[in-house]
């Protein structure tokens, strides 16, 4: 048994991978319904999914395709509309995500030194997205940058500093720490990759047969229909109130209706929560550290705020953490992605079988635009 303590975005996700490896999974969940408080879209109007590659595999690794799931439902992934930008100067960018177009909008309204600086600066966070993809994206972070990290993300540099690069689009960068409730000049640079992702991978909307958009959370009900097709057993209204190893191996999982035993456990609730359930220094040590951010997730005070934050496995064997805390970041897409890296690591302890999409050393390359 492998159980998942709350029903965030990267638990749900690893339990639909982990269930279809043929583990038993069980996800406990506090409130009355599963996924309660996910949000998928990290905008205004709550429409706009991004990196929909990951959704793709996630729905693909559970045993039936994102498109084949959206059609039962009448819905289908196109593309969605530029992003608007009311600046404070009374200008309206829609700003699109095409190379191209990009250049033709800047360049008519800026005119064409603006757009050229502004392409250079996506191009750079290109390499920048490079090297987050391998620090707990695709890959676990190990805890520590090297040399070639540092130099890629040039930690020391805030947004602040990356907004100043482009003075006319200054508000279209400041806008990441608004979003996630930051301040600009602690939150480091390299936030700034979230415009590359958008540049090179879109940004993607569900419409209804009637064409209107939905909301992006619709992709949350569908991924618990995964969960329960695949046998997972979702426990709502069932509060976890501790961990602890269990005699003769494994953890017990205390909580008001019983004890729950597992071999494996993945934890998607906040480090805080977690501290007082497992009782382990390193876990409390993490959750003396940190600070929440107003918009949910980590306040960064420094980019050294990357090494306060969860490890996969920050202290028990067999304990793992996957969350909006994690250093893949609270973005919706990251969240699903954390949860497949505990999928991994969990399925390989129990079983000494290595489900990776590749068992090579990681390479960055290309990933599906949609």
């Amino acid at each position: 048994m492998i159980a998942i303590v709350g029903s965030g975005l990267a638990g749900l996700a690893a339990a639909a991978r982990l269930a279809r490896a043929g583990h038993e999974v069980v996800v406990l969940e506090r409130e009355p319904v599963p996924g309660a408080g996910v949000t998928v879209s990290a905008e205004p109007g709550g429409t706009v999914i991004c990196l929909p590659a990951a959704w793709r595999d996630l729905f693909r690794k559970s045993g039936r395709g994102l498109d084949a799931e959206l059609a039962r439902a009448g819905l289908d992934l196109v593309p969605a509309p530029p992003r608007e930008y009311h600046l404070a100067d009374g200008t309206v960018l829609a700003l699109p995500t095409d190379r191209g177009e990009q250049w033709a909008v800047l360049g008519a309204t800026f005119g064409e030194a603006t757009a050229a600086a502004w392409r250079d600066l996506l191009d750079q966070l290109d390499d920048t997205w490079l090297v987050l993809r391998h620090l707990g994206l695709e890959a676990e972070f190990t805890g520590r940058l090297d040399a070639g990290d540092r130099a890629a993300l040039r930690p020391r540099r805030s947004l602040a500093a990356v907004a100043a690069l482009v003075p006319e689009l200054s508000e279209v960068v400041l806008d990441i720490a608004a979003r996630l409730g930051q301040e600009p000049r602690r939150l480091p640079g390299w936030h700034a990759a979230r415009l590359a992702v958008e540049r090179t991978f879109g940004r993607w909307q569900l419409v209804g047969t009637d064409g209107e958009a939905r909301p992006a959370d619709v992709l949350v009900p569908l991924l618990v229909d995964r969960l329960a097709a695949r046998g997972v057993q979702v426990r709502t209204e069932t509060e976890v109130h501790s961990i602890r190893p269990a005699e003769g191996g494994g953890h017990e999982l205390r909580t008001a209706a019983g004890t729950v035993r597992a071999e494996a456990v993945i934890s998607t609730i906040d480090p805080f929560s977690h501290a007082d359930m497992t009782r382990e220094r390193v876990d409390g040590r993490v959750a003396r550290q940190l600070r929440r951010a107003p918009a949910g997730g980590p306040r960064w005070l420094s980019w050294r705020t990357l090494y306060d934050l969860p490890l996969l496995q920050p202290a028990r064997p067999g304990v793992l953490v996957a969350s909006a805390w994690s250093p893949g970041g609270p973005d919706a897409w990251a969240q699903v992605l954390t949860g497949a890296l505990a999928a991994y690591r969990v399925h390989e302890e129990l079983t000494g079988e290595d489900m990776r999409p590749t068992n090579k050393e990681y390479r960055p390359g290309p990933l599906p635009r949609r």
